[in-house]
């Protein structure tokens, strides 16, 4: 059965230098209900930042693959967007900052004509096999290599099985 979708419990900006910042996207199409909360990565990032995340396990997991989805949204018509996810999973009474994280392939999210202000979305794979009422140890790197998005993005990462 799959499940989710989990948000985060907890998300920590690890950057001092205002690349990242929780952020409300303003959406251009004038309805009630315009604007999206996420995670802020500024316009043409300069350096690695990292987002740290956690997420609550469920008293009983979901069957089907765990993953990570990402859904972004930026007022752009072109640009590439890099992010790299490792994750950890941590169960009571041991420590999440000393839990060793594993490196998960990169993703690309790519906007183009026609993509200001619409969802992008990737699902990255997790390696982590958490059990229940275990929490979900991320950290969520937007990467400067390759990166061409010059507008502010928001990111809403969830927690999903499928």
């Amino acid at each position: 059965m799959a499940g989710g979708p989990i948000g985060p419990s907890s998300a920590y900006p690890a950057d001092t230098a205002g690349r990242l910042f929780p952020n409300f996207y303003a959406g251009a199409g004038g309805n009630a209900s315009s604007h999206d909360e996420g995670l802020g990565v500024k316009a043409s990032l300069d350096a690695d930042a990292t987002w740290e995340l956690r997420f609550p396990m469920p008293p009983t997991i979901p069957t089907g693959t765990l993953k990570l989805r990402l859904l972004a949204l930026a007022n752009a018509t072109s640009g590439v967007a890099k992010v790299t996810v490792k994750d950890a999973n941590v169960a009571a009474a041991a420590s999440p900052s000393a839990a060793t994280l594993t490196s998960e392939t990169q993703a690309s999210l790519t906007w183009a004509a026609g993509d200001a202000d619409k969802y992008k979305e990737a699902k990255i794979t997790l390696t982590s096999t958490p059990a229940g009422n275990d929490m979900l140890v991320i950290a969520l790197t937007f990467n400067t290599a390759s990166w061409t998005l010059a507008q502010i993005s928001t990111w809403i990462p969830t927690i999903i099985w499928e």
